[in-house]
């Protein structure tokens, strides 16, 4: 209470105040701090946006939504605000609302942002199995494009400030790395485009994984952003059996305080 004195005016002081609480079990605290940033700017898109994806963090999710409409309405150009919105609905089952979303991201063209529709394409594949089986019929998508895309490795990148490159990596168990120069690789690993200008996702796909390791990384080459928020955070999805019935995630959140080439995330074994 005695720092907010000094820097109450400042997104990051809110930030980094309610981590440490998270960091010491006390969440209620770490909430109530994290919610501050809802009362700096409320017409603030960019700094909303990073509320909303710490609430998800944090399985707030009805209040994470709330946050990512706001989003929408403010920033319907960008289609992160479209596919932010519609993953978290679909975590709470609202398939028709989260189909809706995910196939306008898949039926328009992106201006900063080519070829996330085949991102959304995949997003929106994987969910309508699971919206048939709740009675819930399939979007207005061209049927060409409604079919499931199943894989032994999906990899998802994505973060949280405008105006930021991060670029993913993957190292896979032959030792060949996967990245936006050497986006296709000899055991069939693909990589998405490459997003240079803000939120990602980036995304590594496997379709018959080699046996082995898969080391996770990425390179921070800076962000235009940071003077808002500070430490800019990344969010790693990491999938085995997408798609399936026997589908695994693991969730990786790390907070990025300085520019770094390398920057070791996390590995899957199969």
């Amino acid at each position: 209470m005695e720092q907010r004195q000094t820097y109450g005016a400042s997104p990051a002081f809110f930030l980094d105040a309610a981590d440490y609480f998270f960091a010491q079990k006390q969440p209620e605290i770490g909430l109530q701090v994290l919610s501050n940033l809802a009362e700096l700017e409320l017409e603030n898109a960019a700094l909303l946006r990073v509320l909303a994806h710490r609430l998800a963090q944090l399985g707030s999710l009805e209040l994470a939504i709330s946050v990512f409409e706001d989003v929408l309405r403010l920033r319907p150009e960008e289609p992160q605000s479209w596919r932010d919105l519609a993953l978290v609905l679909a975590q709470q089952k609202q398939y028709a609302r989260a189909m809706e979303l995910l196939a306008h991201v898949v039926m328009n063209k992106w201006a900063r942002f080519d070829e996330i529709e085949v991102i959304a394409l995949m997003e929106l594949n994987a969910i309508i199995p699971r919206a048939r089986a709740a009675g819930v019929a399939a979007p207005p998508v061209d049927p060409r494009l409604a079919k499931l895309l199943d894989v032994d490795v999906r990899i998802v990148l994505a973060w949280d400030a405008d105006l930021t490159d991060i670029d993913l990596h993957v190292i896979e168990p032959s030792g060949e790395e996967a990245f936006y120069g050497r986006n296709r690789t000899t055991i069939g690993g693909l990589v998405s485009r490459d997003f240079t200008q803000g939120y990602g996702p980036e995304e590594y796909l496997v379709r018959r994984a080699m046996k082995g390791t898969y080391k996770v990384q990425t390179d921070f080459f800076g962000s235009n952003a940071q003077q808002l928020t500070g430490a800019v955070t990344l969010q790693v999805e990491i999938f085995t059996n997408y798609g399936r019935p026997g589908e695994k995630k693991q969730t990786i959140t790390v907070r990025l305080t300085e520019k770094k080439e390398t920057i070791d995330i996390g590995e899957v074994k199969l």
